[in-house]
């Protein structure tokens, strides 16, 4: 497939707004200006960089824009009905990005093919990787000059930042290792804990799509464990075991040095990120148990609507929701006014069972990551396990992508996706 420069550069600049819209530091300072860009791009370059939508295409992308949309809107109306207090602009927003997933996935169903989405995708986070070792080493030479960055809604994400070109949490993610002070690896997002995500996908695509560049993958693990995530370094673990299993059963031996290479510094950052965790006073570990779940105890009291998708709603709500005696004797936290760590247990406290169940459905059906498709989703269920993701426009559009494949059967759409 020969394309013009000008659309090589449009769709990844495209997927490069969808990436970063899930978890990126630009998205969290000017996520409504940037998630309209995100809309714009995704209508122009679906109407002007292709060929005429396929009739089967553009009848099952309508379908699938109709049928979320109205469950959206049905869910905005019920709780509504129901006095919880939910905002129609939080409502809106959703309905914006789920349209902008649905004009990308069309575009690059009707007009491009899976190699090469995978190949973009792929440019775009080695991107990632390489920027994120650079943020790394940059730390030792700018940390003097570093002055704090705000945005997000009222302000209230801080970083730190090097003329914009370097992002650091100095908060909370600064510690020593083997004597060194070192601060995790957020790369362009707003945590660590997100940056890996995407090396961790990136570390998937060379495992086990193209399966070339010798040398990628040991940045990629060096880069994964700069980020200090043990979430990171459990689904690296995973990754690189399914990568090399058969060479480890040929040659067992080959791979015992590396292993006692990087054993001792993975079980430092694994001992102090315990540490660290356990000695907060509210530690991410016990919020993530208690996102786990407060939750589901809210969707068994609300288990047909849920309490609807307004975040800051759910947030005062679950401020004032106390958990029975007997789960609350196994946890650490009573209560808390922020949002929920876990987008999968959000997702079924705001929406309620049937639906909810249904877009996780549709999410682990996605096909945009054909390959190796269960340890795909292995790496991005775990993902959104731990990280509030989920209805972000990168991981949304694998809930669409779902969507289309169980509408298409009725559509007799026979095309591969992508």
């Amino acid at each position: 497939m020969r394309l013009a420069k000008k659309h090589i550069f449009l769709d990844t600049l495209l997927l490069s707004l969808l990436i970063f819209s899930g978890g990126s530091i630009f998205f969290k300072a000017a996520r409504n200006e940037l998630s309209i860009v995100l809309f714009g791009l995704a209508f122009f370059v679906l109407v002007f960089t292709g060929k005429k939508i396929e009739k089967s295409i553009f009848n099952t992308s309508l379908i699938i824009l109709i049928l979320f949309s109205s469950l959206i809107l049905v869910n905005y109306k019920i709780t509504q009905f129901m006095t919880f207090d939910q905002q129609f602009i939080k409502y809106a927003f959703h309905l914006m990005n789920i349209t902008s997933c649905v004009f990308i996935l069309t575009h690059f169903k009707n007009n491009r093919t899976q190699e090469y989405f995978l190949i973009r995708i792929r440019y775009i986070l080695k991107l990632i990787l390489y920027f994120s070792i650079i943020n790394f080493f940059a730390y030792f030479f700018v940390k003097s000059s570093l002055t704090e960055f705000s945005g997000g809604y009222n302000d209230d994400f801080i970083s730190y930042t090097y003329n914009y070109l370097f992002f650091y949490g100095l908060d909370r993610n600064i510690f020593d290792f083997f004597g060194f002070e070192l601060i995790r690896n957020q790369g362009w997002f707003w945590e660590a804990g997100i940056n890996q995500i995407y090396l961790n996908i990136l570390l998937y695509l060379e495992g086990f799509v193209f399966k070339r560049g010798k040398w990628t993958i040991p940045l990629i693990v060096f880069t994964i464990v700069t980020t200090y995530s043990t979430t990171g370094i459990f689904i690296m673990i995973l990754l690189l075991g399914f990568i090399f299993i058969k060479s480890i059963k040929r040659n067992p031996w080959l791979y015992i040095f590396p292993l006692l290479v990087i054993s001792y510094p993975l079980y430092h950052v694994g001992k102090t990120n315990f540490e660290n965790k356990v000695s907060e006073r509210v530690s991410s570990m016990n919020k993530r148990i208690f996102d786990l779940v407060q939750p589901l105890s809210i969707a068994a009291e609300n288990p047909i609507t849920g309490i609807g998708l307004d975040a800051e709603h759910f947030q005062r709500y679950r401020s004032e929701y106390y958990l029975d005696n007997n789960t609350q004797s196994f946890l650490t936290l009573s209560s808390t006014e922020k949002g929920s760590s876990n987008s999968i247990t959000f997702l079924i406290a705001a929406t309620g069972i049937p639906m909810s169940l249904f877009l996780l459905y549709c999410f682990f059906k996605q096909d945009l990551f054909s390959h190796r498709k269960n340890i795909f989703l292995a790496v991005i269920t775990i993902s959104v396990l731990s990280e509030p993701l989920l209805l972000r426009p990168f991981f949304l559009i694998f809930i669409v992508s779902g969507m289309f494949l169980v509408i298409s059967k009725f559509t007799n759409h026979k095309k591969e996706l992508v």
